[in-house]
């Protein structure tokens, strides 16, 4: 068995910066008048009605229905004619604004973040013994905070910050199993329960961790479940109690685990302070972990994946 090494470094100053950019559409100037958009709508601004009552917009518009803003209950019919996204509109001019609702674009388990990584990975020569870390903001800046941890150990992070277990679900195919890993350690469950995609039950975190698991059975991945760490509070969902929610999702995972002769991952009796929450010299907040706090981790990951069968 390939004995796992913790790596040692220090660290005098870490600067993390997130750009977010809003993706702006920029469609061709139409001869007919113009666009705006707003919310998830396009409108369609009409200064010259077509003779024809067709009117041809963008061909990279991905509209779902169409109608006039300042009557809603009237649709506008939406066909592709030659190559050309036509609008047939009504003979008589009622409003010079149609309102197009967009199809939705979004990469809702963000898919894209690690699918060119994961080309090169897999076009790199083969890895012995690799470690997948599936999780979200707390597996993705233990990669950064320290580098060298997963890079002695043949680690790989697959850690996206602010994800829930629905979305790690939906892509542990791609960012998993494709990438044929020997074990993965399975993080996750605190962004379930701080809402940050809507309501959810206990159960169905669970249920979602679990189906990951399955899923790396049937291709023969070994499977550790990590429980959740202990946390009092949200910053950014202070209504959240989530002391005892953890404590019962942890539960569940711990049985889970035993009772398939899976590895349970205990962060949370090492980090957790006499309030239920984390150990403040651990944290750089009441959920993530800093140096020291990954450093616990560190040791306990490794004793975890050292004595796996």
């Amino acid at each position: 068995m390939k004995k796992y090494k913790k790596v040692s470094v220090f660290v005098t100053a870490i600067l993390f910066v997130s750009l977010v950019f809003a993706q702006d559409d920029a469609y061709f100037d139409p001869q007919w008048g113009k666009y705006t958009s707003e919310n998830g709508f396009l409108y369609a601004h009409v200064s010259k009605w077509p003779a024809s009552n067709k009117l041809v917009i963008d061909r990279r518009i991905k509209p779902r229905k169409a109608s006039f803003l300042s009557d809603p209950s009237t649709k506008i019919k939406i066909k592709l004619v030659n190559d050309e996204l036509t609008l047939f509109l009504p003979e008589k001019k009622t409003d010079s604004i149609i309102k197009i609702q967009l199809m939705p674009n979004e990469d809702w388990a963000n898919l894209k973040k690690y699918r060119n990584a994961n080309k090169v990975l897999l076009e790199a020569s083969k890895k012995e013994n690799m470690v997948v870390f599936m999780g979200n903001s707390i597996t993705e800046k233990w990669v950064q905070f320290h580098p060298e941890f997963f890079q002695e150990n043949n680690f790989i992070g697959r850690g996206i910050s602010g994800q829930t277990t629905s979305q790690m679900l939906l892509r542990f195919k791609q960012d998993v199993i494709n990438l044929k890993p020997k074990i993965v350690v399975i993080h996750a469950g605190t962004n379930d329960i701080a809402g940050n995609k809507g309501p959810i039950s206990i159960e169905q975190i669970a249920d979602n961790i679990f189906s990951m698991a399955e899923l790396a059975k049937v291709y023969n991945i070994k499977v550790v479940l990590a429980s959740v760490l202990p946390v009092s509070s949200y910053s950014w969902s202070p209504s959240i109690k989530p002391v005892e929610k953890i404590n019962n999702l942890n539960r569940l995972i711990q049985t889970y685990a035993k009772a398939n002769n899976l590895v349970y991952l205990d962060y949370y009796t090492k980090m957790v302070n006499n309030e239920n929450g984390l150990i403040e010299v651990y944290g750089r907040d009441t959920v993530h972990p800093n140096v020291k706090g990954y450093a616990v981790m560190e040791t306990l990951v490794l004793q975890a994946l050292n004595n796996i069968n």
